[in-house]
């Protein structure tokens, strides 16, 4: 069962008490994909009951997020003695909570390839009526790589933005750890991902 933190006085207590890793989501109630993502976290969770897990409901307790610049939900940060070391946005599954943990000390029996295998951040941004964001979608999920998805036909500030950051307006746009692919040129995806 994932612990649900109570205010900033309970997440001081647990963060300064954990002497080694510890997983923390951010999620809403109203939020279908963190509802979804909370479900995938708690089937981690079974599967790993030695691995600390703590939940924070952002739409009630909300002076935790803003200390991690978290703005959108799910989001999971990994923390290594009370500091963040890694996280990851959207809904991801439970099979990549065992990646995503790998580097932690109870969880050494995980394969050799997952300990080597670098964390991406990835967001696709996408619109409703466009086959190649499908496409780049549908070969990121192939290849196990967790992406986060902004339609941009239904949030025109990330349009802008994206202008203002690509000087591009369409879509698909991949932003790999701060660099952009426009259009799904797989052979740039590839490289910089790690993908063979």
């Amino acid at each position: 069962m994932i612990e649900q933190i109570q205010d900033l006085k309970h997440f001081e207590e647990i963060k300064n008490s954990q002497k080694d890793y510890f997983l923390l989501i951010f999620y809403t109630d109203t939020s279908q994909k963190s509802i979804e993502a909370l479900k995938n976290l708690e089937e981690f969770k079974s599967k790993n009951p030695d691995v600390s897990v703590y939940a924070v409901n952002a739409s009630k307790v909300k002076d935790i997020h803003p200390l991690y610049n978290i703005n959108a939900v799910p989001a999971v940060l990994l923390f290594k003695k009370g500091k963040p070391v890694d996280q990851v946005y959207g809904v991801q599954s439970s099979d990549f909570y065992e990646r995503f943990t790998a580097q932690m000390p109870s969880k050494n029996a995980a394969s050799k390839d997952n300990q080597n295998r670098k964390l991406h951040r990835v967001i696709v941004y996408t619109s409703t009526t466009c086959p190649w964001c499908a496409a780049a979608k549908a070969y990121l999920s192939k290849n196990h790589i967790p992406y986060t998805e902004i339609n941009v036909s239904e949030n025109p500030s990330a349009a802008d933005e994206l202008v203002r950051k690509t000087g591009h307006t369409g879509v698909p746009q991949i932003d790999i750890d701060g660099t952009f692919v426009i259009g799904f040129d797989k052979a740039k995806i590839n490289r910089l991902l790690g993908i063979n």
